[in-house]
């Protein structure tokens, strides 16, 4: 009788520790399962960093593309004297909302269209827009825009160049896709060159967009459209142009661009700021734009800009 207590005994403790046991590995392996968590995470924010989240396909249907070199404005009402909402650069792809009345400015006859950037709405001349997604180049892959950043890209060949915008870079793909090895992370304010679009338009954070095949350094891979600042505007002033500090023509000088240069118009810190800090209206009337030529960024009046939308 004893004996049998004893063996029981015996059984229950070695279940017990068993039990103890199989408690501390599961213990042991949930670390594992956050560290993995968080490894995800920091793949989804790299992603996130060189705008590349998650791609849907977009529909053309009710897409408009801005063909104008410098952009086109984006109005709160279907006016050129109405407060501006932001300036959507050059190849951008937006979404008609509606077809307004139709105006005459400078010469064009077009329809105002109420359209979708991001997560703004405005009126755009339908001048400077070109129904449905596909993008082509809009300026001359020659213009003089006396290079950027630090890296010097090859440029034969190329059909239009452009600025990396997005803050902490953008990364250059093999292929056309978000999940596309990695080749590259170029940093904001470098040049590149455009070799191709793609047919398709993609939509990606919100944003409309195509990828484009290009080449920065001797290195050739994709980039998504919507984070390339493709907008040149040329220098009218014959005796050149200064680039200034401020919107202000008391401001400090940083240097004159000769005449018939070109600069990059800057955009918007963050395309969904509600007043833009890319363009300025002074007590005058005067507009000044943020641009960039070379290495150096300022504010120049906009009189002495080719500005093929002036008015719009």
């Amino acid at each position: 009788m004893k004996l049998n207590y004893a063996l029981a005994s015996t059984l229950c403790l070695a279940l017990l520790l068993s039990g103890c046991k199989k408690d501390s590995k599961e213990s042991e392996k949930a670390p594992e399962k956050t560290e993995s968590n968080q490894t995800s995470g920091e793949t989804a924010k790299d992603n996130n960093t060189s705008s590349n989240e998650d791609e849907k396909d977009a529909t053309d249907d009710d897409k408009a593309v801005v063909i104008a070199k410098t952009g086109l404005s984006l109005r709160a009402k279907p006016s050129g004297k109405s407060k501006l909402v932001t300036l959507l650069p050059t190849n951008t792809i937006v979404r008609i909302i509606e077809e307004g009345e139709k105006a005459t400015i400078k010469g064009k006859t077009a329809s105002w269209y109420k359209v979708q950037f991001g997560k703004k709405e405005g009126w755009a001349f339908g001048a400077y827009l070109k129904k449905g997604a596909k993008v082509e180049a809009t300026n001359d892959a020659d213009a003089e825009t006396e290079g950027a950043g630090g890296t010097e890209t090859d440029l034969s060949s190329v059909i239009q160049k452009g600025l990396i915008t997005a803050p902490s870079g953008l990364t250059l793909r093999k292929a056309p896709t978000p999940r596309s090895e990695k080749i590259t992370v170029i940093p904001q304010n470098e040049e590149v060159g455009v070799l191709e679009y793609m047919e398709d338009s993609k939509e990606i954070d919100g944003m409309y967009g195509v990828w484009c095949r290009v080449r920065y350094g001797k290195k050739e891979g994709f980039l998504f459209s919507p984070y390339i600042n493709l907008s040149t505007a040329t220098i009218t002033a014959k005796s050149g142009l200064t680039l200034r500090t401020e919107p202000d023509k008391e401001s400090e000088k940083i240097k004159v661009i000769p005449f018939g240069k070109e600069v990059y118009l800057m955009p918007p810190t963050d395309p969904n700021m509600e007043n833009p800090d890319n363009v300025y209206t002074d007590e005058n009337g005067g507009v000044w734009y943020k641009v960039r030529y070379g290495k150096s960024e300022g504010w120049a009046f906009g009189e002495f800009l080719e500005i093929v939308t002036e008015g719009c």
